[in-house]
């Protein structure tokens, strides 16, 4: 009964395409509105594409000459563990995984905010210590090892 009822279905199907078709492809096009963009938007998003570009430029021109040595290190840094990760990958699998980062990360946070808050906070309180044990029994042995140095000198 099953097999019988696709075979009619399909049958009919097929014979009432090209009727279906033809009452819609007999009809006029529907009106299109008219597309225009005023001259002063135009210079409006120029204007305001043109200031962005130059400020990145600036930024860039900075960061390329060793001006802001904390954001060259920073970019560096950055850039390194793009390389880093993208070496493990090819460029569309770590382009999806990144959009999924990207979309899902905020939403998390979101939900989360008040324990990932905490987190943060307490990492950030733990990193502070660390650092500062590190910058006692470390950099100021660097500082005064280069003071010594320059009076020897």
């Amino acid at each position: 009964m099953k097999t019988m009822f696709n075979f009619l279905f399909s049958h009919l199907l097929e014979n009432c395409n090209p009727i279906v078709l033809f009452f819609l492809l007999n009809r006029p096009a529907p009106p299109l509105p008219e597309l225009y963009l005023s001259e002063e938007t135009v210079n409006e998003v120029a204007a305001f594409v043109r200031t962005h570009v130059n400020d990145l430029l600036s930024v860039s021109h900075d960061i390329a000459l060793g001006k802001d040595s904390r954001l060259f290190f920073k970019v560096a840094v950055l850039l390194w563990l793009i390389s880093f990760i993208g070496g493990f990958t090819d460029f569309l699998t770590l382009g999806y995984t990144s959009l999924v980062i990207v979309l899902t990360v905020p939403a998390l946070y979101e939900r989360y905010e008040d324990c990932i808050d905490k987190c943060v906070i307490m990492s950030y309180r733990k990193l502070q210590e660390l650092y500062v044990k590190f910058d006692v029994k470390i950099v100021s042995k660097v500082w005064k090892w280069i003071l010594e140095k320059k009076k020897l000198s």
